[in-house]
């Protein structure tokens, strides 16, 4: 009988899941819009680039129903799943999360809009991206930080897990259908965080949402089987990923109080970066208004908790995207310029007076220890002429406790496509629209040839 009766955890998941309900929860159902515009912003630039423009050219031949964002492509759901992901990951623009150690909107909302109607509701799609970040979150501080150190990318492994159950929300799907395509989104559960600073980091994001939309075809449309009991303390999913076990009743005394979307929350980006950088960039800046500057430095080191430094792990980026990685490659910008240029990230090598820098930058972790949720980095400088400089910055723009404002948003989401458009859509999200209208002004965002 094992594998075919439901044990109780993931009895107790796949319930909470099915009774996500955001009316109720106005700061959920705004979170929601709000990393809805960030999604949209960071997919939009995304489409700009070179390997994402040839990844559309190559689904456009792969005729299907659904629009994916940026090009005038229709591809099949699973496809516009895929490409969505991958464009919305491709810059490291989008939103990211402490507790999962990665990225869900990207995951989450790529394949919700991949199934989404006219006919369907905006409140279900919120409840089913509110379902979906909250599994991840959870299972995340469940198995992290261990479970990213050990060297698997959270998006990708825990991704597919969030996409199925947002799905199952969504589709109001019966427990034990709901059941099975968690289980296949734990099956599913791949990906390694050595791609980072390669296009295989985004195409994870991708992978994830795509096979969570093609699991959900095959449940639906072909009433294949899966265990009921992917979440089990013997052989369950956090069992053999992390050697973890779930205590019956944990799961229900953190759902959704208050949320993953409200604590730890989400960090948001200004810049195409790794997000562990943002309190270290931050710091910086208020160094540079200070008169410190790359050419008056003789060091400057970045000081962080233990274990906290590890997802900027490029000391000596080789190209701009590995440079997406690195705090020593976002400072360098920073004490030359006074700000991060994102055009830097593009290059093919980074450039000789970033590599004859390097010696001027150091890392330490030698802060007190720190919870998941907590990312801190303090910046000491020592000049030239003998002055010190220390510098730390709690609450970066973009972060949790200094979330984006309307007007952020709307100006990111405007880079991306233009000024009409965005305040267009973020009017459109600020109030309670009808999925018909979303997806009305989604097909009308600006394309690609």
């Amino acid at each position: 009988m094992k594998g075919k009766i439901m044990d109780p955890i993931t009895q107790e998941l796949t319930s909470l899941i099915l009774k996500t309900d955001v009316t109720r929860r106005p700061d959920l159902a705004e979170a929601g819009r709000r990393a809805f515009a960030d999604y949209l912003a960071s997919a939009l630039a995304g489409s700009r680039e070179e390997a994402v423009r040839r990844t559309a050219a190559f689904l456009a031949t792969r005729k299907g129903e659904r629009d994916i964002l940026g090009f005038d492509v229709r591809t099949t759901p699973e496809n516009a799943a895929f490409f969505n992901g991958f464009a919305s990951h491709y810059l490291d623009f989008d939103d990211a999360e402490a507790n999962l150690m990665g990225h869900f909107s990207t995951v989450i909302f790529s394949a919700l809009l991949a199934i989404a109607d006219p006919s369907d509701t905006f409140e279900d799609f919120l409840a089913g991206y509110t379902a979906g970040a909250e599994t991840e979150g959870l299972l995340g501080k469940l198995v992290n930080p261990a479970h990213k150190k050990r060297g698997y990318h959270p998006t990708a492994t825990i991704g597919p897990i969030g996409a199925a159950a947002a799905i199952a929300r969504f589709r109001r799907l019966p427990l034990k259908e709901a059941s099975e395509l968690l289980s296949l989104g734990a099956t599913e559960s791949a990906g390694l965080g050595l791609e980072a600073g390669t296009d295989t980091k985004p195409l994870h994001s991708g992978f994830a949402a795509r096979n969570a939309v093609f699991s959900y075809f095959l449940i639906r449309d072909c009433a294949l089987t899966s265990s009921t009991s992917a979440f089990n303390n013997d052989d369950g999913w956090a069992a053999v990923t992390a050697g973890k076990t779930i205590a019956e009743g944990a799961l229900s005394k953190r759902w959704l109080s208050p949320g993953e979307l409200i604590s730890p929350g989400l960090w948001m980006k200004k810049h195409q970066y790794c997000s562990a950088a943002i309190p270290g960039a931050a710091a910086l800046k208020s160094l540079w208004k200070k008169g410190v500057t790359l050419d008056v430095i003789s060091k400057v080191i970045f000081h962080f908790p233990p274990g906290k430094s590890y997802s900027l792990h490029y000391h000596a980026p080789k190209t701009g995207q590995q440079g997406r990685f690195s705090m020593e490659y976002v400072a360098w910008q920073i004490l030359t310029k006074g700000d991060v240029d994102d055009d830097l990230f593009r290059l093919a090598k980074t450039p000789a007076a970033f590599i004859r820098a390097l010696p001027k930058f150091g890392i330490k972790e030698d802060l007190p220890p720190a919870g998941q949720e907590v990312r801190r980095i303090i910046v000491t400088a020592d000049t030239k002429d003998g002055r010190h400089f220390t510098e730390e910055i709690l609450k970066p723009d973009g972060s949790p406790d200094h979330p984006f404002t309307k007007g952020d948003l709307t100006k990111k989401l405007a880079a991306a496509s233009d000024e009409a458009y965005a305040e267009e859509m973020i009017t459109l999200l600020s109030g309670r629209p009808f999925m018909k209208e979303l997806l009305s002004l989604l097909s009308e965002a600006p394309r690609h040839v």
